[in-house]
């Protein structure tokens, strides 16, 4: 189940953007790429760490704060 993963995203782009791209209609939507292919990307990558800049900033604000909230040494 290695890499069953890239073979899904790959299938799920394929269906959706590609062929649906590939129809004389959706040529308005799909041209330019770059304008909503490099935004589609961040936000997966963004959402593939949820809340990873509040971890930090609760990190530097107080370094005693675990990943649920809760205090290692109480006060």
């Amino acid at each position: 189940m290695g890499l069953y993963w890239l073979w899904s995203y790959t299938i799920a782009f394929w269906s959706t953007v590609v062929v649906g791209c590939v129809q004389p209609v959706n040529w308005n939507n799909c041209w330019p790429p770059h304008e909503w292919l490099a935004p589609a990307v961040h936000d997966y990558i963004r959402a593939r760490r949820p809340y990873s800049e509040e971890r930090k900033i609760l990190e530097m604000i107080d370094g005693r704060h675990e990943v649920d909230g809760r205090r290692t040494n109480p006060p």
